[in-house]
């Protein structure tokens, strides 16, 4: 028993392949740096800053701690472009992702400084912990 497949040229599927980037990646290689801090009993503010030696795409992050406080919220910020703004936490861990169902990926030159904050409203210790998910 055989079958055959057909495809229409010029149907739907050729007009989603027109869609203009970054609603499709340019690279195919997955990435992804993780971090823990630990924050201390006191209210403050905790950064980590990096930039990798290569174009990435930004595609999501991840965040969790070891327990949520009421006030307690990060921020990632790409180059210039706060990315993630405000971002309070809610009592178990959450996923950020950038774009729609289909997904956009955000490009980042080599070189760009890529920050994550955290700020502990409640004067209690905490341990955080952050993936940020790239292509490359």
């Amino acid at each position: 028993m055989a079958f055959n497949v057909s495809y229409i040229a010029g149907g739907v599927i050729d007009k989603v392949r027109e869609l203009p980037y970054p609603h499709f990646s340019k690279k195919t290689i997955p990435f992804i740096r993780g971090q823990m801090l630990d924050i201390p009993a006191a209210k403050t503010t905790k950064s980590d800053t990096f930039t990798l030696a290569y174009d990435t795409e930004f595609l999501s992050i991840a965040f969790a701690a070891s327990h949520y406080c009421v006030g307690d919220y990060w921020e990632l910020t790409i180059g210039p472009e706060r990315v993630c703004q405000t971002i309070y936490t809610k009592e178990l861990p959450e996923s950020v992702s950038m774009g729609n169902s289909f997904g956009i990926v955000y490009p980042i030159p080599a070189g760009t400084t890529i920050k994550f904050d955290f700020f502990n409203a409640v004067a209690e210790a905490k341990s955080v912990w952050y993936n940020i998910k790239f292509l490359r």
